[in-house]
């Protein structure tokens, strides 16, 4: 099948275009060559020298053994093919030598790229180029002479009409003669013009003949050699294309081979190294060198002013028993509590080990994490194990007795310390509260409590009251606090004088009256408030904030905030019943102003609500308990915000009904704060964030962990990610 057997002949121009535009083609086939070649070149060097730097490194951290040579980190065939165990250093040198030969390959295979073969594509393709110019500027002058041949044609046409029409004129002329003498000479002359007039006619019709045939050789006969020709050109094209490749794909296929045999040397080499062998080895070779050696450091001593009269002995004064017997219970307390850290995580590693290889840098620093975390547990313990064991060797088997629950306190209105009496305020606000019996002291004299917690009071009131309830039983409890302290301080073997506390009651005086003189000079200067009457007169000074106890109670009136769920159902109940009690109540009175409470111990109210007041001003704090009528919610307000002139107490039972008090009635939720982020791993656990608040929902799930509830979802958590919410 050809193009001038199968084509018209007016595709020669559509053949000429594909012919044409096959050889660009090709041509930026040999601009590509010549380009990869370049790129060949350039990477076999990069290679090279990457792998001889990578070869000097390992050559540096090498060590020989005595009597190898210089290149023994370089293994031979022999050493190649065998199959024992082999440290990674000769390993990564046959990788690295893999390496070098494949940048010497790719150099090699540029430069046969950008010589012989580019050069053979590019002189062929030109050659191409050149014949199918010249092809084609026959074609043109072929279609020239044609043209040519067509022109003749025409002109002779022109000529035999030209004398057509002289004859023609000259008959005219002869028949409209008057004369014989004019028609004879008309009448020669019309003989003249007939026998121009016919050779013009002949070579009219010879010319029509040439061009015929003209037409026909050239669209049949010469144009179907043309297109013939450029068919050739475009077969050579694609012979001389498959043979470059060929050839190129040919060098490229003994390179590669060249290539897998030694990446197969190398990976043979490679399997065969083992992770414990270069380890082994290391160990091995210090211990040869003799480079292993340890000198136990010795223990330290205590070191005391002799001068003084000391010695190394703890002492064991009243007060100083007190605080080892804390110190010793805390450290027990906190050994448990790291020691099942220490297992927890333990555990949690061992199952990343199991679940995730090793192997994987990712998976083995998680393991690895899990193991440092459960190591630093297991170094607190040791220390508070220590600790433990250094006060029974001097004090004997320690009795835990009931130590109390304290958590950090930040006191906002002043109150005196139940250890040492003095005021708890001002610049010394922090304070440590049980969360048991509301025992309240200075932080640092928290370790010097004795830890004889009673309980929680059955028949303490809850809310604010307790801040100022069971004053009598603390009273009790810190009296003998400091009998046992007293007692042990002279049955001590150093019979150091302690002087004996001051009486409660005097100090209670005190510092109540200081507590409540330095509360009145620090309190802010309110604004006006916009809703305020005109005839009100704006109270003077705030009183400071009450801090309710984290107890039950407050858990409850939390948890029952303005806006939550429970609230609003436990409001809606007891609103119809509180209103009905508004009228006649001598305990309802108006809020003078607004006053905008903190959410947990006051209470948010407007000017014109109406409160009623359940607990009037104690201890000339400045606060009074309160409840609003419209919502049943219950807290604190400043006394001097409210129209007291109302107030009318009655001695009489009151009608107010449990039912329609506030939410704090109701059972205590306990919650805690989540201390890390923890990602649950298995559907019964429980994802969480540090600082989210959780609600415990049981403590005795399993071994270490709690069950909570966080957003309407339960589940498991580790017991120390969180800390009982203060």
């Amino acid at each position: 099948m050809t193009f001038g057997s199968e084509l018209k002949p007016n595709e020669f121009g559509a053949v000429n275009g594909y012919v044409e535009r096959q050889l660009d083609i090709y041509t930026g086939l040999s601009k590509l060559l010549a380009e990869k070649a370049a790129a060949e070149k350039e990477y076999g060097r990069k290679v090279l020298e990457l792998a001889r730097t990578f070869q000097e490194q390992l050559t540096s951290v090498f060590e020989p053994k005595q009597g190898a040579g210089a290149d023994s980190l370089a293994l031979t065939d022999a050493e190649a093919s065998d199959s024992t165990a082999l440290e990674l250093l000769p390993a990564a040198n046959e990788w690295a030598l893999r390496l070098e030969e494949e940048g010497r390959l790719h150099v090699q295979l540029g430069s046969k790229i950008g010589g012989d073969i580019g050069e053979e594509l590019r002189k062929s393709m030109d050659s191409l180029h050149t014949s199918r110019r010249h092809t084609l500027e026959f074609y043109q002058k072929l279609l020239s002479e044609r043209d040519r041949v067509f022109d003749q044609k025409d002109k002779a046409r022109v000529q035999y009409d030209a004398r057509s029409k002289t004859l023609h004129a000259s008959q005219q002329r002869q028949e409209r003669a008057t004369s014989e003498k004019e028609q004879e000479k008309y009448r020669q002359k019309a003989g003249r013009e007939v026998a121009q007039r016919n050779q013009a006619k002949n070579e009219y019709i010879l010319q029509v003949a040439v061009a015929n045939e003209v037409k026909r050789a050239v669209n049949h006969t010469f144009t179907p050699r043309v297109m013939d020709s450029m068919q050739t050109i475009d077969q050579q094209r694609v012979a001389t294309a498959r043979r470059v490749l060929l050839q190129l794909l040919g060098m490229q296929e003994a390179a590669e081979e060249r290539q897998i045999a030694s990446t197969k040397r190398a990976a043979h080499v490679m399997g065969r190294v083992a992770m414990d062998v270069d380890s082994a080895s290391y160990v091995r070779r210090r211990v040869e060198n003799g480079l292993s050696t340890w000198d136990e450091p010795p223990d330290f001593r205590v070191v005391v002013d002799a001068a003084a009269g000391e010695d190394e002995r703890m002492a064991l004064d009243g007060e100083s028993q007190v605080i080892l017997r804390n110190m010793c219970v805390h450290a027990l307390r906190e050994g448990v509590r790291a020691e099942q850290n220490a297992r927890t995580k333990a555990q949690e590693a061992e199952q990343h080990r199991q679940l995730q290889h090793v192997e994987e840098d990712v998976g083995l620093d998680r393991v690895f994490g899990f193991e440092r975390e459960s190591t630093l547990a297991e170094l607190e313990a040791v220390q508070h194990q220590a600790l433990r064991m250094a006060v029974e060797q001097q004090l004997g088997p320690v009795d835990q007795g009931t130590p109390h629950e304290f958590k950090s306190h930040t006191v906002a209105i002043s109150k005196t310390c139940d250890y040492c009496g003095e005021s708890i305020g001002g610049l010394n606000r922090k304070a440590a509260r049980c969360t048991q019996c509301d025992y309240t002291c200075h932080s640092k004299c928290q370790i010097k409590v004795e830890p004889n917690c009673p309980g929680r009071d059955p028949e303490a009131k809850s809310g604010f009251l307790s801040l100022f309830g069971s004053k009598r039983r603390k009273s009790q409890l810190h009296r003998r606090s400091e009998s046992a302290v007293s007692n042990e301080s002279m049955a001590s073997r150093d019979s150091v004088h302690q002087p004996s506390p001051q009486p409660r009651s005097s100090i209670l005086r005190r510092s109540r009256s200081r507590s409540r003189s330095s509360s009145i000079s620090m309190a802010p200067q309110p604004s006006l408030p916009p809703r305020a009457s005109q005839n009100a007169t704006m109270p003077n000074m705030m009183p400071p904030m009450p801090v309710l106890p984290t107890d039950a109670a407050s858990m409850g009136r939390a948890s029952t905030a303005p806006g939550s769920a429970l609230a609003a159902a436990q409001v809606t109940s007891s609103n119809v019943a509180l209103q009905s009690l508004v009228i006649g109540d001598s305990s309802v009175v108006t809020m003078l102003y607004d006053f905008e409470g903190d959410g947990s111990s006051t209470l948010t109210a407007k000017a014109g609500d109406k409160v009623r007041v359940i607990e009037p001003e104690i201890d000339a704090s400045g606060w009074t308990e309160v409840q609003l009528v419209s919502s049943g919610l219950q807290g604190m307000v400043p006394t001097s915000y409210m129209d007291m002139s109302e107030y009318k107490p009655s001695h009489a039972p009151s009608t107010y009904s449990a039912s329609t008090a506030s939410p704090l009635t109701k059972p205590a939720v306990e919650y805690a704060m989540a201390l890390y982020d923890f990602e649950s791993r298995r559907p019964e656990e429980l994802s969480c964030k540090q600082g989210d608040h959780v609600q415990i929902v049981s403590r005795d799930a399993s071994d270490g962990w709690i069950m909570c509830k966080l957003d309407g979802r339960e589940g498991l958590l580790p017991a120390n990610y969180v800390e009982n919410s203060s």
